[in-house]
């Protein structure tokens, strides 16, 4: 009578490498090591309604824009109060929405707008602009108590692109990180 068996390789091989494993495994207490910093860093936002901020640009004519390439620079400017924190501390803002495919960096009018041909730009009260999109932002110094969070956003004509006159409109996110 012969005697009939199953072999199942995958089995036996996993089965003696878990051996294996498990008998050379050496255990070393306190291996993992975890840090960092608890801060009581906060503000709170001033929310008018339901935005941050609101800016209505004055009317610009379509050939001015053209022939200057952008429109003047308009106040932006997040309000934060009651702010808590060590001597020395920083938020960064970072801005993000839709980018203008034509203008890197710029953030797009809404596909509902009838004017053409822009984008909107921001910079910092020093000149420095802040891309949409970009994760490097720009960072404030706060003092404890109130806040003003100071950016300034323009209208950028298109390069080569004539610009349709209409009303437009764009949102954008900003985020606040303390550091």
């Amino acid at each position: 009578m012969k005697t009939a068996r199953t072999y199942l390789p995958g089995y036996a091989l996993l089965a003696s490498l878990l051996l294996t494993a498990s008998t050379g495994a050496l255990a070393v207490d306190n291996n993992l090591h975890f840090y960092g910093n608890l801060l009581s860093k906060s503000c709170t936002l001033v929310v008018d309604g339901t935005n941050l901020a609101e800016i209505h640009f004055p009317t610009v004519s379509n050939r001015d824009l053209m022939v200057a390439g952008q429109s003047a620079h308009l106040p932006v400017v997040f309000k934060l109060k009651d702010c808590k924190g060590p001597a020395g501390y920083n938020v960064k803002v970072t801005l993000s929405g839709t980018e203008d495919s034509g203008q890197p960096g710029f953030l797009a009018i809404d596909d509902t707008s009838t004017a053409q041909g822009v984008g909107i730009g921001m910079e910092t009260l020093e000149g420095k602009r802040v891309d949409i999109n970009n994760t490097t932002g720009a960072t404030f110094a706060l003092i404890n108590g109130n806040n003003d969070i100071n950016f300034r956003a323009w209208i950028q004509a298109k390069s080569g692109r004539e610009v349709t006159i209409g009303e437009f409109t764009a949102s954008l996110t900003a985020t606040f990180e303390y550091i």
